[in-house]
């Protein structure tokens, strides 16, 4: 097996805390109290529909970490594509608070992964390969 690059292996791991948090999420709205852990926290009412749709994310997500950790192609596209999502919701920030910042500042990292997993190697190492070498330049 081989070992997936840093940057990717940073990517997993952060996807696997979202991961937790969407199942931690889901599991609270749902009811479940941690046995009494969290205190006198208060009860949720009609949010079914919205815990079962949190412990759904967080399974996906979960599985896309280890699927990155695993250099799976399924798992780039996933990457690329929640990537895509987030730069599209900066996009959003920009439309509805023009000037203050928020929407470069939401739009930098997207663009930074988008950048990274569309990189030479790391498109190698999911086997995400060009069929033609690209020429160099001169």
């Amino acid at each position: 097996m081989r070992n997936p690059p840093i940057l990717i292996s940073v990517i997993g791991f952060f996807g696997m805390i979202a991961g937790f948090y969407w199942l931690y999420l889901g599991l609270r709205l749902l009811g479940f109290d941690w046995f009494g852990v969290l205190g006198d926290l208060p009860a949720f009412e009609q949010t079914g529909l919205w815990g079962w749709l949190a412990l759904l994310a967080g399974v996906g997500w979960i599985v896309a970490a280890l699927g990155l950790w695993g250099l799976q192609p399924w798992a780039w596209t996933f990457a690329v594509i929640m990537a895509g999502i987030a730069l599209f919701e900066a996009f959003l920030w920009f439309l509805e608070y023009p000037g203050a910042g928020i929407g470069l500042s939401a739009a930098i990292m997207p663009l930074i992964i988008i950048f990274y997993l569309n990189s030479r190697e790391v498109r190698a190492a999911f086997g995400k390969v060009d069929s033609e070498p690209i020429p160099d330049r001169v």
